[in-house]
């Protein structure tokens, strides 16, 4: 959840860095195109979460981020929500498929989930944003188009270099949950309101 600034220019804009939205692929094209992030470390914890991945309330009361640009990168929650399960698996075991599948049984899980800090992979995507954020759907992509929307906003010209490495979590390949009928409807109850405000389409 940095903010950046401009090495030659000075320009500064705030990326909302929503967990499991491409952000690590973005954040390596914003420095490869000049940009700076002024956080000295952004994987430290505060209150309890990370500072890469601050909701709202926590940014706006730790960052100057008054007066500049935002904007944040969103996904369909059931396929955010199922890249986010590497994590239970990896936390819980490959077994928690039916589990899982059940609300009140899932709900536990996350809040007895062994890293506190790093809850933000299951929290909203609509926590993380305000009526001041401009937002792209990652469903979009990630290349020219979203490139353009970028330049547009923060004023300076940003390529999207499809290729570039990135870092990548160690757990990436882990066991994911399976898209079940049973695990979508829970998804769904769970994330009702970035559904109905960010993809209403999935109501129908």
């Amino acid at each position: 959840m940095p903010t950046y600034r401009h090495q030659k220019t000075g320009e500064r804009f705030f990326f909302v860095h929503i967990p499991r939205t491409g952000g690590r692929f973005v954040e390596s094209n914003l420095h490869q195109n000049g940009w700076i992030v002024e956080q000295d470390n952004i994987w430290e914890c505060l209150e309890g979460a990370e500072v890469a991945h601050f909701h709202r309330e926590l940014y706006e009361k730790y960052f100057d981020v008054e007066g500049i640009p935002h904007i944040a990168v969103v996904r369909n929650p059931i396929d955010r929500f199922i890249s986010a399960s590497i994590y239970l698996t990896e936390a819980y075991g490959n077994n928690i498929q039916e589990s899982a599948e059940d609300e009140d049984q899932l709900k536990a899980m996350i809040a007895d989930f062994p890293m506190p800090e790093s809850l933000g992979w299951f929290r909203q995507q609509i926590d993380y944003l305000s009526d001041k954020t401009n937002v792209w759907k990652f469903e979009n992509g990630l290349g020219r188009r979203f490139s353009k929307w970028v330049s547009n906003i923060v004023g300076i010209d940003i390529k999207m270099d499809a290729f570039i490495k990135y870092p990548m979590s160690r757990r990436e390949g882990v066991t994911q949950l399976h898209k079940t009928d049973k695990l979508i409807d829970t998804i769904k109850s769970m994330y009702k309101e970035d559904i109905e405000q960010l993809y209403p389409e999935l109501l129908l």
